[in-house]
């Protein structure tokens, strides 16, 4: 779903009416009155498909899981047969204060935790909020606001400005709240920790990378207080919500253990998070996990990169089809994108431990919390199982090297200290990409395994050895080199080079979305309008878009070739860098009218375009040849035949030089680069279905006869009088600013709001007291 730039505070007033019986009862949650696709209330269990991901969430924490013995939960690309992930989720431990004796509080110093993916039993986690989904109508109108965008709170940082307080960050947010303080749940655990979990589930279609990334935001709060003033830092909505499960826990635990536990809660000490993950890519069997340190990144894979046609499997060509990748088993990764602030260095502390885990390894599933506590701490005893490098130097503990089998990994960060009413968050992404052709891969003979020796396991992050080459796994996830930019000696995610859209080329896209708060291109504002009654017609007037005049906010990103590292400081190449984004892309405005007042019934009866003009109104700066491609000219393939000028093809960090002026008119396309292949005779092709056509879609087919979305350069006028209606029939109108943009950063073309207004048309009478002239706001 995408909201207006500078608008976006008109979601909260769109949204209030339907909200307020939501807002006078946080915990319980009303839903809408039954009607096609009723729920009484909101699921807690839910299929997120936002981009190329199919991801099935339950309220209790597992994220991509089905709960099936046999059957997985993450799907890539979506609509195929292709499993990649069986089950996931995050996993929790810490130590209880012990500043109290015992017999005020009942679980002081205590090592206490809870599996919200539990590899080896049953589960602790539990709803706590039923899941809201952006994308249903449904729950859209019942949103409540403990569900909105942060604003008011630290987590409020994680977002643009402009994305605060809207109903949703991203195409397609997921929102619900789980815990694991239920005193009934104690599998693999002597007691609940207290730690409830807010869970938002963020997806986009674009940019070009994005679209096989779905992030996750982790927010952990100690609930352990039934002082309402300890939660005084949360947010409106969802503070009262907290406090309830505050008063919750010690209710249900002191009458569960017969112990006290003092009013204000406890602090909660070194407290560890760890995404914990069934993959099962393909065949369960034939998989291999590894890691990638700099990146915070840990991976699974099936070893031979099979076709998997045996399996039914489905390759999409725009994915898998065009060197360097191939038609073969992709990787499924989770990477850390915020960790916690180490408090000596003043950094985030990124990936604590990675481990892999079998039933028949030395490491294996752990039986309780406090041996989870151990793993994902690094702190393991001999009877846990012996690691086969240094957990503290190498942040690596265990990676299967002999043979593929079916792999688990945990990889942690940590310490958070909560106190009474805190939080702390923690951001990962899910990142799908296919293979990058590598000696052998493909070919009967591709047998990878993530190093030929465990001392290889560490190669990545030495710059040293790095320098010599890497792992073969590694060039297969996208490695190109490495640039120590600030001199230092150290690896850092930015300075290693990456192909697009490989596992690690899309890490890097994922990171610098996060890095720029999750500001992606915005829809054009919405003009105001008015509409003037008269007779069997509807006069229609309306202002300038203010996006008009304002740039989208993502120009900002978009038009730097490089970024400053948020770690070093230096500049590195900017992954989101685009240099045919333009900052004003207002091109026109529509007309859509309707019986009804549903935006979506509404019909177009009118579209009107600015022609080219001193500003630069109207024209598209084309620097990549990918505006009306033709196929002797495609710069990125080495194809420049019929190329009216020579395009640049700058290195990463590099900008691009020399544009092509590109008149707006008729119907634009564009193909982004990696969508169109190299044929034999010199010329590029372009793969099926990827030519971006404007307009295409925008109306969902609904055109009054006669109206067209071509492009004329007619001008717009800022008047149209409607001629097609009936006295006394009243008619719902909606007049939106549509634009024309890079297909590389997102959509080729955004229009704003369908906001409509209510009017009559009326035969005017002389004298007649009510004003002809009453404009219906």
């Amino acid at each position: 779903m995408l909201f207006s730039r500078c608008q976006r505070s008109l979601m909260r007033v769109a949204f209030a009416a339907l909200t307020l019986s939501v807002a006078a009862s946080s915990v319980a949650v009303a839903k809408p009155k039954p009607g096609k696709g009723f729920r009484l209330f909101s699921t807690a269990i839910t299929v997120f498909v936002p981009n190329r991901v199919q991801c099935r969430v339950a309220s209790d924490g597992s994220i991509c899981a089905t709960g099936s013995s046999t059957v997985g939960g993450g799907i890539w690309p979506r609509g195929t047969a292709d499993q990649y992930i069986f089950g996931s989720g995050i996993n929790i431990a810490g130590v209880i204060d012990n500043s109290q004796p015992k017999s005020v509080n009942g679980f002081a110093g205590d090592t206490a935790g809870g599996f919200f993916n539990n590899t080896a039993g049953s589960s602790n986690g539990s709803e706590v909020q039923p899941i809201f989904s952006s994308a249903d109508p449904n729950d859209a109108l019942a949103w409540p606001d403990a569900a909105k965008v942060p604003l008011g709170d630290a987590e409020e940082n994680l977002f643009d400005p402009s994305l605060r307080g809207s109903l949703a960050a991203s195409q397609g947010d997921l929102w619900f709240i789980s815990w694991e303080g239920d005193p009934s749940r104690l599998e693999s655990r002597a007691h609940p920790l207290g730690i409830a979990v807010e869970t938002r589930m963020l997806g986009w279609n674009f940019p070009t990378g994005n679209e096989d990334i779905v992030y996750v935001i982790y927010t952990f709060y100690n609930i352990s207080s039934a002082n309402d003033a300890d939660y005084a830092a949360i947010r409106p909505g969802l503070r009262e919500i907290l406090a309830q499960k505050g008063k919750d826990f010690q209710a249900s635990n002191t009458a569960k253990f017969g112990i006290n536990l003092p009013a204000g809660g406890y602090a909660i000490n070194n407290l560890f998070a760890a995404s914990v993950s069934d993959m099962d890519v393909a065949q369960a069997d034939a998989n291999y996990a590894s890691v990638n340190v700099p990146f915070a990144l840990g991976y699974t894979y099936e070893h031979s990169f099979s076709n998997a046609a045996s399996l039914g499997w489905t390759f999409d060509p725009a994915i898998f089809g065009t060197a360097p990748f191939f038609a073969g088993v992709g990787f499924v990764g989770v990477k850390f994108l915020q960790s916690p602030i180490d408090p000596i260095t003043g950094q985030q502390v990124g990936l604590t431990l990675f481990g892999t885990f079998t039933r028949s390894s030395s490491i294996q599933d752990p039986n309780d919390d406090k041996q989870l506590y151990r793993y994902i701490t690094g702190g393991f005893l001999p009877s846990d199982g012996a690691c086969s490098l240094n957990p503290v130097t190498s942040h690596i503990c265990f990676v299967n090297i002999s043979s593929p089998a079916d792999m688990r990994f945990f990889e942690s960060s940590g310490p958070l200290n909560l106190a009474p009413g805190g939080s702390g968050t923690i951001v990962v992404a899910y990142i799908f990409a296919a293979p990058v052709q590598s000696g052998g891969c493909p070919g009967t003979g591709c047998d990878v395994k993530p190093a030929t020796s465990t001392t290889n396991l560490t190669i990545l992050g030495d710059a040293a050895r790095m320098a010599s080459g890497v792992n073969k796994i590694d060039t297969m996830t996208g490695y190109l080199g490495f640039d120590d930019a600030d001199g230092n000696g150290q690896v850092s995610q930015s300075e290693m080079k990456a192909v697009p859209g490989s596992l690690l080329g899309k890490a890097l896209v994922a990171q610098n979305v996060f890095n720029n708060h999750f500001l992606l291109p915005f829809a054009p504002d919405r003009p105001d309008f008015f509409l003037l009654p008269g007779d069997n017609q509807v006069t229609v007037m309306w202002n300038r878009s203010a996006t008009e005049t304002t740039p989208d906010p993502f120009f900002a990103v978009a038009s730097q070739p490089t970024v400053l590292d948020p770690v070093t400081g230096v500049p590195v190449a900017n992954v989101l860098y685009d240099p045919n984004f333009r900052g004003l892309d207002v091109e026109g405005y529509r007309i859509y009218r309707g019986r009804v007042d549903n935006p979506t019934e509404l019909q177009l009866i009118a579209q009107f375009d600015y022609g080219p003009d001193q500003s630069g109104r109207g024209i598209f700066n084309d620097f990549r040849a990918v505006m009306n491609p033709v196929p002797g000219c495609a710069p990125e393939l080495g194809v420049t035949t019929t190329c009216p000028i020579t395009f640049s093809t700058p290195a990463p960090g590099e900008p691009f030089v020399g544009s092509v002026p590109i008149d707006l008119v008729g119907t634009p396309t564009q193909v982004v680069p990696g969508n169109r292949v190299l044929l034999a005779s010199g010329e590029a092709q372009i793969l099926p279905g990827k030519l971006d056509t404007a307009f295409i879609d925008i109306t969902r087919g609904r055109l009054a006869q006669g109206v067209s979305t071509e492009l004329t350069n007619g001008g717009v006028p800022f008047m149209y009088v409607d001629k097609n209606v009936r006295n006394s029939l009243r008619y719902f109108y909606a007049v939106v600013a549509f634009d024309v943009n890079s297909a590389v950063s997102g959509p080729s073309s955004l229009e704003s709001q369908r906001k409509t207004k209510a009017v009559t048309p009326v035969k005017s009478i002389l004298g007649e007291k009510r004003s002809s002239l009453a404009l219906l706001l």
